[in-house]
């Protein structure tokens, strides 16, 4: 419930403008500052202007040349700094004694070879060439070139002790040699060359493949036995034969028409209802007539419809129970709201002293003067006993003539009244008003 005392909220200005008059220009529209123009990028990009940073927008731009000027005499100049190499024979010479103790420069002589302090004999290489000679070509006709490539005569053959010696250390063996590991077959008493190795079988098979082609000779098979015919149909019946379809026991089919139909026919009893007939049914009018309890009930205390005289009842337990009186110790589980809390505009605009726990009703609740005066004085407050006294003559009055109308006319409460903490500083703004001759703000 909004109290009377309360003001509107928001701000009013002094012209009374609305946003359509702050938005609208009479004259033509104004340009935007010099100060504030810099950081636009419509400025910082204008056509046929260099693009410089709001930095350094205000600062003025030097006259060239740019760069630093080097000093004209004292220096090296260019035709100086390319001559490095001496002209005259003595300073040439200087300059390669002072480089001779260089390694790489008696390594790598400038003119000259690599030395790498070979000492060749005298001749060799300007006289008489390299190498050995060699008369290929007359090797080549006396096949010498052949037998060094596919050698005709056999090496000298190795001892048997050198032969073992290469086969234990180096597993050389023969082409096509039998590895032998020289175990004592005398201490054992068996000779390799006639010994059969494994296990033999005691109850041996001969003859093996005569008698599974002659089972007659086996005497350890069955004699053929005459079996009844039932087996033989039974084979029949239950082989399939390739190329040929199963027989299923009906015997010799006779010919039959070509548009024969197998199978019981459908309709045996007269005519039968169709698909159609299925899907629709066949009922009478009163068989399709609406179910009884379509869209109401007919069990007794569960119908929605309400008695004569409730038509614009609303059923059911409130959301906020302003119904229930609120318990004077609420439990911790008690989520019910009681009217108590605050609402959605509360929460999305709290309070002016929300944040310290005290609520709208603290500002307008009604109070006596002893207890006003003490929150005036803890406040900080430097009030005079007659600059408190005038306001609160005039905010008891204000709010005793609120409380009277409130209760019906009566008188207020107390020979003093009662005034909220708001409508005190009103009054207290008020006299101020006064005394300063301005018109006050509410």
């Amino acid at each position: 419930m909004t109290q009377p005392q309360i003001p509107p909220a928001g701000i009013t200005g002094k012209l009374h403008e609305t946003a359509k008059d702050a938005l609208t220009w009479n004259d033509e529209r104004p340009s935007t500052p010099d100060d504030i123009k810099k950081y636009r990028q419509s400025t910082v990009h204008e056509p046929g202007k260099i693009v410089r940073h709001p930095g350094h927008a205000d600062d003025p731009v030097p006259q060239g040349p740019f760069g630093v000027k080097s000093a004209a005499s004292g220096g090296q100049n260019i035709n100086e700094a390319l001559k490095n190499y001496p002209d005259s024979e003595l300073a040439r010479w200087k300059l390669e004694q002072a480089e001779g103790v260089y390694a790489s420069a008696q390594r790598e002589p400038l003119g000259a070879g690599y030395v790498r302090g070979h000492r060749l004999p005298e001749g060799l290489g300007s006289e008489r060439p390299f190498g050995v000679t060699y008369d290929a070509r007359g090797k080549d006709l006396s096949r010498q070139a052949a037998a060094v490539i596919f050698p005709t005569d056999r090496p000298a053959e190795e001892d048997a002790a050198t032969r073992a010696m290469y086969t234990r250390s180096h597993q050389d063996f023969q082409p096509g040699e039998q590895r032998r590991r020289d175990y004592n077959w005398d201490a054992a008493g068996i000779d390799p060359a006639q010994h059969r190795f494994g296990a033999v079988d005691r109850n041996g098979v001969g003859d093996g493949v005569r008698k599974a082609l002659q089972p007659g000779l086996d005497p350890s098979l069955q004699a053929p036995k005459v079996l009844p015919k039932l087996h033989e149909d039974f084979k029949a019946t239950a082989t399939d034969y390739l190329g040929r379809p199963r027989q299923l026991g009906t015997g010799d089919r006779p010919q039959l028409a070509p548009d024969h139909a197998f199978g019981q026919p459908s309709m045996r009893k007269g005519r039968e209802p169709g698909v159609g007939e299925l899907l629709t049914g066949r009922f009478g009018a009163d068989e399709q007539q609406p179910d009884a309890d379509l869209g109401k009930s007919l069990r007794e205390g569960y119908r929605n419809q309400p008695k004569p005289g409730d038509e614009g009842r609303a059923f059911g337990v409130p959301t906020i129970r302003t119904d229930v009186r609120l318990p004077r110790l609420r439990s911790v589980a008690n989520a019910c709201n009681y009217g108590n809390e605050p609402d959605a505009g509360q929460v999305l605009r709290p309070p002016r002293a929300a944040d310290l726990g005290i609520s709208d009703e603290a500002f307008v609740a009604l109070r006596p003067k002893s207890e006003l005066r003490q929150l005036v004085d803890e406040a900080g407050l430097a009030l005079s006993d007659a600059d408190f006294e005038a306001a609160w003559a005039l905010a008891a009055e204000a709010d005793g003539g609120a409380a009277a109308a409130g209760e019906g006319g009566g008188a207020a409460e107390g020979p003093e009244g009662r005034a909220c903490v708001d409508t005190f500083f009103r009054a207290r703004h008020h006299l101020l008003a006064q005394t300063l001759q301005i018109e006050p703000t509410f």
